[in-house]
């Protein structure tokens, strides 16, 4: 009975392919990019200020989280904003279009 919910032909496999992730996710690259060379560069600094490993790890993967999400969440901002320019913009040449034609219309009569 339990087989029948667990058909292995009718289950879908799901592949967890990390580059698709990156490449299809709008940011993710940069963003990721970005709290790697923070997170390297706060371990390393912490590291040569006081010597302590762990304290150095804890900072690093602090600054990795903190600098990863905060530019994620700014490069979502900036491509919302595009995408609301873009759309306004093309809302504006729609109304300009139809001017035109009424104003065309209007001349041929």
């Amino acid at each position: 009975m339990a087989d029948d919910v667990f058909d292995s032909g009718t289950a879908k496999k799901y592949n967890w392919n990390f580059k698709k992730f990156i490449e299809r996710t709008p940011c993710a690259r940069e963003s990721l990019l970005y709290g790697i060379g923070a997170g390297l560069f706060t371990g390393f600094g912490c590291f040569i200020k006081t010597m302590h490993v762990f304290k150095s790890c804890r900072y690093a993967v602090g600054g990795f989280a903190l600098i990863s999400f905060g530019s994620w969440e700014v490069c979502r901002y900036i491509k919302h904003k595009e995408k609301e320019a873009i759309k306004q913009h093309v809302d504006t040449l729609n109304k300009y279009r139809e001017q035109r034609r009424e104003e065309e219309e209007g001349s041929e009569e």
